[in-house]
């Protein structure tokens, strides 16, 4: 079980966790179109990995002076080969969009500039450079929209149908929801001027915002069963069973909880759902 930990602890650190949840939200979107093809969820997975190992890194001496967190120390200590899965990830991530640039290439140049201007100071205030992360509140919107579009509209493009906004709004709610845990975990080392939700509400009340996010991805998930017929019955049950489980994690989110508890069980929300769907289809 030690062994079994350490390895998954290792992937935290070197981000192909959370990687593998954008993959799995991306094949997921996928599955609903009949795609067998997989080069945009690989595209996705590497550009996560590179990504945020890039981000990472340029941050490792600040966040070691925010908190003496254990998560800090690895980046760290592993930086040397952070540097390299971030180089490699990035040239397997240039292979795969050379095979899909055609319908995604507007919407890769958008994610990019965000993702440039959420980790490098790009505007200034009061004689201070700062980062998109650094505008009061605006993080986790900005977590959650580069999610849905990257999982849930590109699928939509590669596909060449017509764009479901609804279905984009839903995945944004997931990722929102399931963002917020984090965010209280960070309590102790998010400065008061970030504006998290959980510094602005309090925990109980980040909690039922969302629980509530996650209630309202639930509705469209009916509305799209009943009204639209987008989904079979063992596909609205798993995804639901994966909101409610979601829903469990949000609601028992708290600041003393183990690091585990957000890098392996809320982070593996997104792995989850995409198992149980794959489960629904391929053996019930």
């Amino acid at each position: 079980m030690r062994i079994l930990l350490k390895i998954l602890d290792f992937l935290v650190v070197s981000n192909v966790y959370v990687a593998a949840g954008t993959f799995s939200l991306t094949w997921l979107s996928l599955q609903f179109y009949g795609n067998e093809k997989l080069d945009l969820a690989f595209f996705v997975f590497f550009s996560t990995l590179f990504a945020y190992n890039f981000m990472r890194l340029l941050r490792v001496q600040p966040m070691l002076k925010e908190g003496d967190s254990k998560r800090h120390q690895n980046i760290f200590r592993f930086r040397a080969f952070l540097w390299i899965l971030c180089i490699c990830s990035a040239l397997a991530a240039t292979v795969f969009f050379s095979r899909i640039y055609q319908q995604i290439f507007y919407t890769i140049i958008l994610m990019g500039l965000i993702s440039v201007c959420y980790s490098l100071p790009v505007y200034k205030k009061n004689g201070i450079w700062l980062r998109l992360r650094d505008i009061p509140s605006i993080k986790i919107f900005l977590i959650a929209f580069v999610w849905a579009i990257v999982t849930s509209l590109m699928p939509m493009q590669v596909n060449e149908i017509a764009i479901n906004w609804l279905q984009v709004f839903e995945r944004f709610l997931f990722v929102f929801a399931i963002t917020i845990p984090f965010d209280i975990r960070d309590l102790r080392f998010d400065a008061a001027s970030i504006q998290t939700i959980p510094q602005v509400y309090g925990i109980q009340k980040a909690r039922y915002i969302g629980v509530g996010s996650l209630v309202f991805a639930e509705g469209i998930l009916f509305y799209d069963y009943f009204f639209l017929d987008y989904y079979n019955l063992a596909s609205l049950l798993a995804i639901y069973f994966s909101y409610e489980f979601a829903v469990l994690l949000v609601y028992k989110s708290d600041s003393s909880l183990p690091e585990r508890y957000f890098t392996l069980g809320v982070e593996g929300a997104s792995i989850f759902v995409a198992m149980l769907f794959y489960l629904s289809q391929n053996i019930l």
